[in-house]
């Protein structure tokens, strides 16, 4: 059940795509995140950028609004688990 707040004007629940994102310094350590997060469920991709490695996971689907504070959660776990700096949740429109 969505939570109050969470629905559109004709009670439609809210669906959210994005990705979070998280930094790391060392590659392994951006992988080893990236495993982890796909262990539950999350489409993760590592790349290098200026300031060193970026772990960019997203959810297969759209999911309620309300369910992405818990999924960012999860993602700054398995970030700090590995060494990296969770940077937070963008949401993609489209």
């Amino acid at each position: 059940m969505a939570r109050p707040g969470n629905e559109t004007a004709r009670g439609d629940v809210r669906l959210l795509g994005g990705r979070f994102e998280a930094q790391f310094g060392d590659p392994d350590a951006a992988r080893a995140a990236a495993r982890d997060a796909r262990a539950v469920g999350f489409v993760v991709n590592v790349d290098q950028n200026a300031p060193g490695w970026l772990a960019v996971g997203r959810r297969q689907l759209p999911f309620p609004a309300d369910e992405r504070d818990r999924y960012a959660s999860r993602f700054d776990a398995i970030a700090r688990q590995h060494g990296g700096t969770f940077s937070g949740f963008v949401e993609e429109v489209g």
